[in-house]
């Protein structure tokens, strides 16, 4: 019989994954498109944890399909290249390996497992804010804000998926660390900073989606008097962070951006009543709210290329669009559609991926990597979620319908780990079946690693 997943473990062994899985997450966010040597090696490390596990619980389907798109990815290597390193395969192997271990987990552990990962969004909000400073009042050299992910989209879409992830962590206040609550504006004006304009889209898609769920569980009026409050602090947060970018880019005297970064602390420093008092007065905080279509307009006149930025985006895909049905099974190959885009005479992006993740991974690693993809956000909308969640996962989705989020690892294992419940509708696996999947993901790994250092390292230097 196989053991339970409430006797199976010690708390110490918990614990040791629960800090395997938070540096892999550090290493991840850090390495922004992960590369082959440093993803063999942390898979690994993970596939050795995973060895120490006693039982598994996984929802398989999610687990086969996440292993069916990273296993496509490395037949398209191997029919277009000959081997399979040259393609996402190896880093995105990750993947399935993330939800495989979190399927060895207790709810318990999982919850806390969340609330780290808030606490380190809120670290990399923290950092980027320092450095926008930093760069702006030191260097004289404003910009928009990139951080540790060192690109202002990317680093965008992690914020958004933060700040759902820290709502729905707020909701059990007796169990977070006494300082997430106060650091939530700062997450907000981090996010202002990067003036992602997409990012700024799926933030909104999510606090869409979350109110349709509330509507549906309760009333149009009590979903609306949710939403109120979340506006109201998104608006004073973006307003807060378009002045602080304003204060250093369009005056002559950067220290005046001094007198917003005093509001921002102030803002923190009295940040848990202001939410009871918008979440206890609904009228205030959708007149607060109706003001971020003023902060809205702002951000729109701070980077007007945006609009500029979308229609090349739309055209890219039109080109992307041209190569889909060109290799259906093997695709065009991995990082080859930007010089085929070069060759083919059109509109040159200069960008390794088309700005629609979906279509990227059809037109270079084919069909059924693709339609892994849907079949995977399928099943995660037919499995109960909190509202949270679910808006943290539309976010990262609408996000990767015009931008590239699903490529930086750091990005997709945020939303792997802390939106999806792998254990869910999941299959127990005995002990020993449990170490014989670990044991395979390790000796894939230990392949790839192998095959790097000794045959291919002139193919990717």
């Amino acid at each position: 019989m196989a053991p339970t997943l409430t006797d199976r473990q010690t708390p110490e062994a918990d614990l040791y994954l629960l800090a395997c899985l938070m540096l892999a997450q550090f290493i991840l966010t850090l390495l922004g498109v992960a590369g082959l040597l440093i993803s063999c090696l942390l898979g690994l490390f993970l596939s050795a944890m995973g060895l120490t596990r006693s039982a598994a619980k996984p929802d398989l389907v999610g687990f086969l399909l996440l292993l069916l798109y990273a296993g496509m990815c490395m037949f398209s290597s191997l029919a277009v290249y000959g081997n399979l390193t040259l393609s996402y395969g190896p880093s995105h192997l990750l993947f399935p390996l993330l939800y495989l271990l979190l399927s060895t987990m207790s709810g318990r552990e999982s919850a806390l497992l969340r609330r780290l990962c808030a606490l380190w969004a809120a670290v990399v909000a923290l950092w980027g804010l320092g450095e926008f400073l930093w760069r702006s009042l030191l260097l004289g050299a404003p910009r928009r804000l990139g951080g540790l992910l060192g690109n202002p989209n990317a680093l965008g879409i992690f914020l958004v998926v933060g700040w759902f992830l820290l709502q729905d962590c707020l909701k059990d206040r007796d169990r977070i660390p006494a300082p997430l609550p106060f650091l939530e504006p700062f997450l907000l004006i981090a996010l202002s900073l990067t003036l992602s304009m997409g990012s700024f889209v799926a933030l909104a898609a999510g606090m869409f989606l979350d109110l349709l769920i509330r509507w549906r569980k309760t009333s149009l009026r009590d979903a609306l008097n949710g939403l109120w409050p979340s506006l109201a602090k998104a608006t004073l947060c973006f307003g807060t962070g378009i002045l602080l970018y304003l204060s250093v880019t369009r005056t002559e005297f950067p220290l005046v951006a001094l007198l917003p970064l005093a509001y921002a602390l102030a803002l923190s420093a009295c940040w848990p009543r202001l939410d009871a008092y918008l979440t206890a007065r609904p009228r205030a905080a959708f007149v607060l709210a109706l003001l971020g279509l003023l902060v809205a307009v702002g951000a729109v006149a701070i980077r007007p290329s945006a609009l500029a930025t979308f229609a090349q985006r739309l055209e890219m895909m039109k080109s992307g669009l041209a190569y889909l049905p060109a290799h259906p099974l093997t695709g065009v190959g991995a990082y080859r559609w930007r010089f085929l885009d070069m060759a083919d005479g059109g509109t040159y992006f200069n960008t390794w991926h088309i700005h629609n993740s979906l279509l990227h991974v059809g037109v270079e690693m084919g069909w059924i990597a693709m339609a892994a993809l849907i079949f995977l956000v399928l099943h995660f909308f037919r499995k109960d979620h909190s509202e949270a969640q679910t808006a943290a996962f539309t976010a990262f989705l609408v996000h990767n319908m015009m931008d590239t989020s699903f490529f930086y690892t750091g990005i997709t294992s945020l939303v792997l780990l802390t939106a999806t419940r792998p254990r869910d509708g999941g299959k127990p696996l005995s002990g020993r079946t449990t170490r014989l999947l670990f044991a395979g993901f390790a000796l894939l790994f230990a392949s790839l690693l192998f095959y790097y250092l000794f045959f291919g390292r002139e193919v990717w230097t």
